[in-house]
This record gives C-alpha cells, sequence and structure tokens, in this order.
C-alpha cells in the first residue's frame, strides 16, 4: 500500500513539474516570438541608392579633407534628423559657405556610402 501511495505521489509530482516547464516553454516561446515581430518592425531598412534633398545648418566645414558638418532634417528614406558630418564632391562647393549659414543641399547615396553633390544657401 505504501508502495502504491509512492507512485501516485511521484507520478503527480512528475506530471506537474512536466506541465509547468511546458508552459514555462510556451511562456517562452511567445515572449521570444514578440521580441521577435518588434525586433523586425523597427529595423531600419537598407535606403536605395539615389539622391536626397534635404536642409540644414552648417556647423563645421573642413577645406582640407573637404567636408561639412551640417545640423540636418529628417531626409526621408535615408536617414533621421541629425549633426553629421558629409564630404563633398568637390572641395570648391564649400568656398562660399560658412559656418552658421542655413543650407539646401544634395546627398548621393550610393552602395552605403553619403556624400554631398551639391549645396547653397
Amino acid at each position: 500500500m505504501k508502495l502504491n501511495l509512492f507512485i501516485v505521489i511521484a507520478s503527480v509530482l512528475l506530471f506537474s513539474f512536466g506541465c509547468g516547464s511546458s508552459s514555462l516553454n510556451s511562456s517562452n516561446t511567445a515572449a521570444n516570438s514578440s521580441n521577435t515581430a518588434n525586433t523586425e518592425g523597427t529595423a531600419a531598412k537598407t535606403p536605395a541608392d539615389g539622391m536626397y534633398p534635404s536642409k540644414g545648418v552648417v556647423t563645421k566645414i573642413n577645406n582640407e579633407l573637404g567636408s561639412i558638418e551640417i545640423d540636418h532634417e529628417n531626409i526621408p528614406d535615408l536617414m533621421p534628423a541629425m549633426k553629421m558630418e558629409f564630404s563633398v564632391k568637390d572641395k570648391a562647393m564649400l568656398k562660399p559657405i560658412a559656418v552658421g549659414d542655413t543650407v539646401t543641399f544634395t546627398i548621393e547615396y550610393k552602395q552605403g556610402t553619403e556624400r554631398i553633390i551639391a549645396i547653397g544657401k
């Protein structure tokens, strides 16, 4: 009789642990699915090669390197608003530009790189 009682208790405990781990795994799987969906929903997509116009304020110019730092607006389908340094197609483009100027410019995005191909006040 004691052996039968032991077997029943052991079976109940094993069954309980089995169900507990199963629901725990289901819970973890659901949480992981949620995280995956959330990650996929917020993942940035790669911009298409092309020309992207924008506007911003010049914060730094490096005539020697041929680069300009601009605190620019959001550039739809390319990047959010931020302060960023860009190389320019031709250093001569920087001559009429000064720090503090509000400028309009066009970025050429090609195979993961950006450069300014046109800029003006």
